[in-house]
C-alpha cells in the first residue's frame, strides 16, 4: 500500500472534522460574534431572560432585542465600527428566519455607543427584513440615537 503522499491534506480534513466535534461550552466560529473588543472594553453579549444583554469590564446594559444576538460584522469578521461625532457606535443584531415562503429574515438592531461616560445603548431599534451577513448604511448607526429616530 502506497504511503499518504498528501499529509497536509489529512491534517486539514481531521481539523475540519474536529470542528463538528465541540462540545457544547466550547467557542465555536459563531461564538465570535458575541465577543469583542470595543477600544477599551471588552464586551460580551449574554442571554438575560430571554432579552439580549451586553456585558463589559464596567457593567451591562440590557438591549432591546430577543436573543439570540450578535455584533454586527464587517466583511473580514471584524466589529464594524463608525465614528460619530466624539463617540463610536458600533451595532447589535437580533435575526429571525421568517416562515417558508418568505426568504427574508426579520431583524432588529440596536446601536450602542462609547463616549466619555462609557457605554449607552440607543433608545430605538431599527426593524428590517434583511437577513445577515448584511453591510448596514452608516446612517444606521447615527440614525438610533436622533431624537425621533
Amino acid at each position: 500500500m502506497e504511503a499518504n503522499k498528501n499529509p497536509g491534506l489529512l491534517s486539514i480534513c481531521l481539523v475540519g472534522l474536529a470542528c463538528f466535534a465541540l462540545p457544547a461550552g466550547a467557542q465555536s466560529p459563531a461564538d465570535d460574534a458575541t465577543r469583542a473588543q470595543f477600544f477599551e472594553h471588552a464586551l460580551q453579549l449574554q442571554e438575560h431572560e430571554g432579552r439580549c444583554r451586553l456585558a463589559s469590564d464596567g457593567g451591562y446594559l440590557d438591549l432591546l432585542l430577543e436573543w439570540p444576538c450578535r455584533f454586527h460584522l464587517d466583511r473580514h469578521g471584524a466589529l464594524r465600527i463608525q465614528p460619530v461625532g466624539n463617540s463610536h457606535v458600533l451595532l447589535v443584531e437580533s435575526s429571525e428566519a421568517m416562515p417558508p415562503p418568505h426568504r427574508d429574515c426579520r431583524t432588529v438592531v440596536q446601536a450602542v455607543g462609547s463616549d466619555s461616560h462609557g457605554l449607552k445603548a440607543s433608545p430605538v431599534v431599527s426593524r428590517v427584513a434583511a437577513c445577515p451577513p448584511f453591510e448596514w448604511d452608516a446612517k444606521m448607526f447615527i440614525g438610533l440615537f436622533e431624537p425621533g429616530a
